[in-house]
């Protein structure tokens, strides 16, 4: 198999295997020196002590292990390199699935990003985070987002890092694709083939956002946590104080131990230094647009 270099989240990360979803690194990357290079190798089936761990993956402190299944192999993720094994009836496309979605998150927390679940986009004045439970329309926020004008920034697998300004958290931009369940996707405008169907993800359709990503870091400016209501309305509520911190952490992708990177506890109190909001919308009925101008009347001005 040919390498193929790809730029996400802030790395050059070069695979011995195709992924769709992240953008491809331009020339310069290419030619450069990558910073990850996915390995094939032994990996072993389970880590020796793991302290967390969940059906087909375990970690540990530096060390992250992934059982993907017949269709795809064993991923070890260790001190923020990344080895793969496959298995005898590998599709590339599972494994590429197993890495953009599992692995890509392990590898950088090692590497000292704070990974979130939630979806980011690129506002006139600065990147807003969306988070919240599964269903709760996170991606139909982002796409309809999309349609105003924002810029992609991430989908599902969001991560921060300090800011290049004092007191300031950037949000890298990540896999250029977002899904989108078929109501969503023809409520919304995008013409969906059978090709872009994702059994895994409960049928939802992968949609490139190639022509709409944002192609470099911008500054964090608020978060939104989604939540479903029984209310007529859509409302947004301030959160402060603990709850802050309490939101920031049910919104983390996977374990996160102190002995890995402990700079990662200083850029959480940061990230709690900008505005936090519950977002509730109705259950019974679609508000995507309302939701959409609430976003957008708060991120109208920049941040300073």
């Amino acid at each position: 198999m040919t390498d193929r270099t790809y730029d996400a989240y802030g790395l050059t990360i070069r695979v011995p295997f195709a992924c769709p979803a992240l953008p491809a690194a331009d020339a310069r990357s290419t030619a450069g020196v990558p910073d990850v290079v996915v390995r094939a190798g032994s990996v072993p089936r389970r880590l020796r002590a793991p302290q967390a761990g969940e059906g087909a993956w375990e970690a540990a402190p530096g060390a992250f292990l992934l059982r993907g299944g017949s269709r795809a192999g064993r991923f070890l993720v260790e001190s923020g390199t990344v080895t793969f094994e496959r298995n005898p009836g590998c599709d590339d496309a599972v494994l590429a699935r197993c890495f953009t979605q599992y692995v890509l998150a392990a590898l950088l927390r090692q590497r000292g990003l704070l990974v979130l679940h939630a979806n980011a986009v690129m506002t006139p004045g600065g990147v807003i985070v969306i988070s919240g439970e599964s269903g709760t329309g996170k991606s139909t926020t982002t796409a309809a987002l999309l349609n105003a004008g924002c810029r992609m920034v991430s989908d599902d697998l969001t991560a921060l890092r300090r800011g290049g300004a004092p007191g300031s958290v950037d949000v890298v931009p990540g896999a250029a694709e977002i899904h989108l369940t078929g109501n969503a996707a023809a409520a919304l405008g995008y013409r969906v083939s059978q090709a872009q169907l994702q059994p895994w993800r409960r049928m939802k359709a992968a949609i490139s956002t190639g022509d709409d990503m944002a192609r470099r870091p911008g500054r964090l400016q608020a978060l939104y946590v989604l939540r479903r209501s029984a209310g007529d309305d859509v409302t947004a509520t301030a959160v402060g104080g603990g709850d802050k911190f309490r939101a920031l952490q049910e919104c983390m992708y996977g374990p996160l131990f102190a002995e890995d990177h402990p700079a990662l506890f200083p850029l959480m109190i940061t990230v709690t230094t900008v505005p936090f909001l519950f977002l509730d919308r109705p259950t019974g009925r679609w508000s995507v647009s309302e939701v959409t101008r609430e976003i957008l009347g708060q991120a109208a001005e920049p941040v300073r």
